[in-house]
């Protein structure tokens, strides 16, 4: 009893003590040792529909596993399959138009040059009959004057009668009268012969093609039109954009979704999540968590891990904290919010809590390059449009396998995916200049596993990529020169390939830099002496037909960026040379970066075609990259009309690399050249604010 009762009057408060200061004293550490609470990112796509649109099914439930592109919702498309039935009967009727217009341009054509045939022959015929009369008149206008100096001896002699020599001067006179006015007769008719013949070649080799463009350019419009009919009605069925779990339905069948607004909510599996971590900096906090500090990451919990992290993300000024950073759920807190990417994994459930707490920054690395706010020229009306700039989520175990500096993206409405490609691929010890390409989601998520291209041994410094037909797509090499003065043949790369459920194959290949240099003509034609400094970065493809491409440099010598046009691509990769397949240089375009705190010409970095016809050209330094540059977007009317491109946005220290519209139009998705530092990606609402 009495060892009972030291033991509840003794020892007992001594251990509450005791637990009790060890408590304070951890939540100290927490607090004023700069840790933060924060919340594992979860792999979250919040499946919505681009317009307004009935629900017709819903395939999945709450809770279940689905695969990834499998079907969740199919929404009401008869209003858009309706506008696609109209719009192929418009294409219909101008295809018929097309042969109409043909038929009866050939007949006027022909008709108008019979005419002026008949014109030439006709003026001709009048010449030649005016000159053979002249001549007549003037072999009697010899004879008689002959004549006239016979007599007009004998005469002075007094051997013949003057009336009679009187006579024939009479007729002498009349008769060079005539002489005078054929010769007149004669320049007037060979004025006019000129002038016919003139007037004949002055008919238009191409008059039926001339007829037919405007009718060629109404379909090219319809064509778009039926393109981004495509792409609305592929976004009516909504499928998985990753292997996961159904979080929450929140429409079914029979009601109306609207745009923007969830309708099923898919939770990603782990290997497909994000390695972030959203923290709630409270104020007294707030002067930590600098873009680029290192941090120290911990999971809450008995079992918890922990793993090193960076501040990726800032937010710019103090706000009211979400719901779940308040220590009491009825005292709302105000704080900042940061996101910190880690730099080894951590076994972390989707929201799941973590503890944060800022390094000094001695035990840092060098900081990675913040997010950028981007500024448009100056509105005389509304000040400057500002756009933010965002981090690509590369998954870690990508990472891990291979280089991913994105240099150009297209959407492909089939793999609801960006496909990507990127300056360099693999690892110098492993597999490097693999034949990768990469595919991204709508929220900048890029797939773990990368889209390998079979087919082909190797590509580096991919630079561009454009749709043909179908699924297929074309690739562009730069065909530059290493730093080491090298062209190797991956450098060189000109490809068609076509996408695949398995992933990528290549179709046709050639080395298009080893091709022009065969091709005397062709760099005559592209106004180029030699191969030495190309660097080709830009292309697009044209509803036209064909591909523009863009040059990185050489400039011309006025300081422009030339532009090619390559009408015939599938020539050129069966064999054809670059002349056959018509390449030929189009025109040139004025580009002017910031760079080392001066202006200085800038090359193409990047093309794209808008289905209005205009061309969006993104630029970046031409030759030797300076230390700092702010690249450009800038807007022409159209390949013919570069003279009047316009600047639409500066890049503050960015390279615009890559260019693509949305799958919806609204919207350029931009893709930047950021080095070894993380790769940045923003969308630019089109039209520009």
């Amino acid at each position: 009893m009495l060892s009972l009762r030291v033991l509840r009057t003794r020892v007992l408060p001594w251990a509450l003590w005791g637990a009790t200061m060890a408590s304070v004293a951890w939540l100290w550490r927490d607090v004023h040792a700069e840790a933060a609470v924060g919340f594992a990112i979860a792999a979250e796509y919040e499946l919505s529909t681009p317009e307004p649109a009935r629900v017709v099914a819903v395939a999945v439930t709450s809770g279940q596993r689905v695969r990834a592109g499998e079907v969740l919702v199919s929404l009401d498309a008869r209003a858009i399959d309706a506008e696609l039935a109209i719009v192929a009967a418009q294409r219909t009727r101008l295809e018929a138009e097309v042969g109409a217009v043909r038929a009866e341009s050939k007949v006027r054509v022909d008709d108008t040059t019979r005419e002026f045939d008949e014109s030439v022959a006709a003026a001709d015929m009048a010449l030649r009959t005016a000159r053979s009369e002249r001549k007549i008149r003037a072999a009697e206008f010899a004879a008689l004057s002959a004549q006239v100096t016979a007599l007009a001896g004998l005469v002075e002699q007094r051997m013949a009668d003057r009336r009679e020599l009187d006579g024939l001067k009479v007729e002498h006179a009349a008769l060079e009268k005539e002489l005078q006015t054929a010769d007149a007769l004669i320049q007037q008719l060979a004025s006019q012969a000129a002038a016919a013949r003139a007037r004949r070649a002055g008919l238009p080799a191409d008059a039926t093609e001339a007829a037919l463009r405007p009718v060629r350019a109404e379909l090219a419009v319809i064509e778009r039109q039926e393109q981004l009919l495509k792409v609305r009605r592929e976004a009516m069925t909504l499928r998985a954009p990753v292997e996961g779990d159904v979080a929450a339905v929140h429409l079914q069948a029979g009601e109306v979704a609207d745009t923007g607004l969830p309708i099923v909510t898919l939770v990603g599996d782990a290997a497909n999540a994000p390695a972030e971590i959203q923290v709630c900096q409270r104020e007294r906090q707030a002067g930590h968590g600098r873009p680029g500090e290192a941090v120290h990451v911990r999971a809450r919990g008995a079992a918890g891990g922990s793993a090193a992290g960076r501040v990726t993300r800032v937010a710019p000024r103090i706000a009211e904290l979400p719901q779940r950073c308040w220590r009491d759920p009825e005292l709302p807190e105000w704080g900042r919010e940061l996101v910190v990417r880690l730099d080894e994994p951590l076994p972390l459930l989707p929201g799941q809590a973590v503890t944060v707490t800022f390094l000094d920054e001695e035990a840092a690395p060098a900081p990675a390059p913040a997010p950028v706010t981007v500024e448009a020229p100056v509105s005389e009306t509304n000040g400057p449009a500002r756009v933010d700039v965002a981090a690509i989520v590369v998954p870690p175990a990508l990472v891990e396998r291979t280089r991913f500096e994105p240099s150009a993206l297209v959407w492909s409405a089939t793999r609801e995916r960006f496909v990507i490609a990127s300056d360099d691929t693999g690892l110098a010890d492993r597999d490097e200049h693999a034949p990768w390409l990469f595919t991204m989601d709508r929220g900048g998520r890029v797939d773990p596993e990368p889209l390998v291209v079979a087919g082909i041994d190797a590509f580096s410094d991919l630079e561009a990529v454009a749709f043909g037909s179908g699924d297929s797509v074309y690739l562009l090499a730069s065909q530059s020169r290493s730093r080491k003065g090298k062209r190797p043949a991956a450098r060189q790369v000109f490809a068609r390939i076509v996408l695949t459920d398995a992933g990528a194959t290549v179709e046709a290949a050639i080395s298009l830099a080893e091709q022009l240099g065969r091709d005397a003509s062709s760099l005559a034609a592209l106004g180029l002496q030699d191969t030495a400094e190309l660097d080709l970065e830009g292309m697009t493809a044209t509803a036209g037909g064909g591909l523009l491409i863009g040059l990185k440099q050489p400039l011309d010598a006025e300081g422009h960026a030339p532009l090619w046009h390559l009408p015939r691509p599938d020539a050129l990769l069966a064999g054809e040379s670059p002349t056959a397949a018509g390449l030929r240089r189009i025109g040139a375009v004025s580009l002017q970066v910031e760079a080392d705190g001066e202006s200085r010409p800038g090359g193409i970095s990047e093309l794209l075609e808008l289905p209005d016809g205009s061309l969006l050209i993104a630029t970046t330094a031409s030759g030797a990259d300076p230390q700092r540059q702010d690249g450009g977007l800038w807007h022409a009317s159209g390949p013919h009309e570069l003279a009047s491109a316009r600047l639409v946005r500066r890049f503050p220290n960015l390279k615009p690399e890559g260019l693509a519209l949305t799958p919806d139009g609204a919207a350029i998705v931009i893709v930047f050249d950021t080095g070894a530092a993380a790769p940045q990606w923003m969308e630019l609402p089109w039209p520009a604010p």
